[in-house]
């Protein structure tokens, strides 16, 4: 763990932001919403990096977007199961430690990379990785809630 958190860049510089300008287009901020939604972010930036690996300014469709999505959504499942395999105990992505949340999101990109080829990698402090990260286990907690409701 150490050693790859020793160099959280090694796969290239980091340069896109967190909230892109396709995300912001049709959002309309309240008083207590200011940013779009992580699945608004998610699709604009698998718009951008689709975009710039394409080369073109041409629009990506919705459908080709969701199915990216879906796909990031199932490797960010995966690396969970590393984790609990790895006996890590949180519940939450909030109650890791900022190492191991460094470790698992570089470990994320790498995965996207090698998988999808989709340079999430280029993300300002790992925001795209720690964001479908911190969305998957609050998915998980709400299921583990509505399983214990059953009950």
């Amino acid at each position: 763990m150490a050693r790859v958190n020793a160099f959280p860049n090694h796969m290239g510089a980091r340069s896109i932001v967190a909230t892109l300008p396709e995300a912001l287009i049709s959002f309309q901020a309240t008083r207590t919403n200011r940013t779009p939604s992580a699945t608004a972010r998610i699709d604009a930036l698998i718009s951008f990096l689709l975009k710039s690996r394409a080369g073109s300014a041409e629009e990506i469709s919705l459908a080709v977007v969701k199915t990216e999505r879906l796909q990031l959504r199932s490797i960010t499942r995966l690396v969970r199961g590393e984790m609990i395999m790895q006996g890590v105990k949180a519940t939450s992505w909030g109650k890791l430690s900022a190492v191991e949340q460094l470790y698992y999101s570089l470990r994320f990109e790498e995965e996207v990379n090698k998988q999808l080829q989709l340079p999430i990698y280029k993300c300002n402090k790992q925001w795209a990785a720690k964001l479908l990260a911190r969305e998957d286990a609050r998915r998980d907690g709400r299921s583990r809630k509505k399983q214990l409701s059953k009950i």
